[in-house]
């Protein structure tokens, strides 16, 4: 007598929760085989991470340092002194850059210029952005950046693909 009434319910109730299930898991899912079901998963392999290499040389010799939510890591070597940049600020800095492994990538002070450039624009590396932004003048940091904030999956010039970077900056003019 119950089901008379409310069988229609208990079906579409049914339906409904296997639409559900089917969503969540992905079982009939044929546009993209080798993707990720759902969103939770595809996060978790979007998620970048440190080759097992730089993780390493992160804990040994780095354990002291900064982490920011981005995976920008810094240790403060000599602080500044005034306010940071704001965005489009031209800023003056001297740095060596290194690879991991201690190989010398780029030098502004083996040049013997500094370098400038407008901080928070997009025209240098995103983990230098993301420093500068809140150094202050006469600041000396060694930044300690990841792939996904610096060249990427693709790499660049004597930069390797997913190559974490070391840098030594100093802050030296803010306009």
């Amino acid at each position: 007598m119950i089901f008379r009434r409310f069988g229609f319910l208990f079906v579409l109730g049914a339906f409904l929760v296997f639409i559900a299930w089917q969503a969540r898991t992905g079982i009939f899912r044929r546009a993209n085989p080798g993707e990720p079901a759902n969103k939770y998963m595809r996060q978790v392999m979007e998620n970048p991470q440190l080759s097992e290499a730089d993780a390493e040389i992160l804990r040994t010799q780095y354990g002291n340092a900064h982490t920011n939510p981005s995976g920008l890591r810094y240790i403060l070597r000599q602080p500044g002194a005034g306010d940071p940049p704001s965005v489009g600020a031209q800023v003056t800095v001297h740095y060596d850059g290194y690879l991991m492994d201690g190989k010398k990538i780029d030098s502004s002070r083996d040049r013997g210029t500094p370098y400038s450039f407008r901080v928070g624009t997009g025209r240098v590396i995103q983990g230098w952005d993301e420093a500068l932004m809140a150094m202050k003048k006469g600041e000396k940091r060694t930044l300690l950046i990841p792939w996904w904030l610096a060249y990427g999956a693709e790499g660049k010039g004597p930069v390797p693909s997913k190559a974490m970077l070391r840098f030594e900056v100093e802050l030296i003019e803010i306009n």
